[in-house]
Order: structure tokens, then sequence, then C-alpha cells
């Protein structure tokens, strides 16, 4: 990938969104993104997270009800848990699969590159104020 001040700074902010374990929307990618190189439409920081999943360095969250979310935690297959209140979404670590997952029945010939867990609950944070 070629690099280019747009995408410096939306992996700046996605790294930074990894340290907070924030999943960021490409509207907040933009928001955060100006900060640090002022100037950016959406179309470009929106271009810059198609070619950085593209390459593997970001990853794509499509949940339900809610736009696209990004963050730059790739490579471990880790879950999510979204809060059913506030809408917060949070990292789950991979739950050990059972002996009959190990092998999901799929027409032969087709590969499995990718699974999707999403856990629909109440966060903690919510949990206390309810």
């Amino acid at each position: 990938m070629r690099v280019t001040q747009p995408r410096l700074a939306v992996a700046a902010v996605l790294e930074r969104a990894r340290a907070e374990e924030e999943h960021l929307t490409v509207a907040e990618v933009v928001e955060r993104s100006r900060e640090i190189v002022g100037r950016l439409s959406p179309q470009t920081v929106y271009d810059c997270l198609l070619a950085m999943t593209a390459a593997g360095a970001v990853r794509r969250v499509d949940l339900p009800g809610s736009p696209a979310r990004f963050e730059s935690r790739v490579g471990d297959g880790h879950h999510h848990h979204v809060c059913q209140r506030c809408g917060t979404v949070h990292n789950v670590a991979c739950a050990v699969p059972a002996p009959d997952c190990l092998e999901p029945d799929v027409p032969p010939g087709t590969t499995i590159d990718n699974t999707e867990v999403v856990y629909w609950g109440v966060c903690a944070d919510c949990a206390r104020t309810a």
C-alpha cells in the first residue's frame, strides 16, 4: 500500500482507538483524522478504510442496525459484544470452539475465511445504572 498523509492519519486514529477498544464509524474516523491533517473529505477517509481493509490492516465490523465500524485489531479472530442499551461495542476473546463446530457443514469446495460472532446483551456500565 502506498503511504499517504490521509492513510497515516487514519492509521493513527485507529491505533489510538484500539488502545481504548473503540470501534469507530467512518464519521468518527473523519472527525478524528481532521484533527491530525486538517481538511479531509469523508470519501477520502472511506477510500483509505477500504484500502486498509483489503490489505488486511483494518477490520470492518458490520452490525445489524448500525453503520459499519472499523478497528485496527486484526488477525486474532476476536468477537464482539454489543450493548443493546447504549450501542457500545466491546471486544471478546475467542471462545473455545465446540468439537462439532470445528468442521462446519458447508458445501464441498467451499472455504471459510472468517467467522463473525456477535454477543448481544447489556454492558456493565448500563447494568449498573439500570
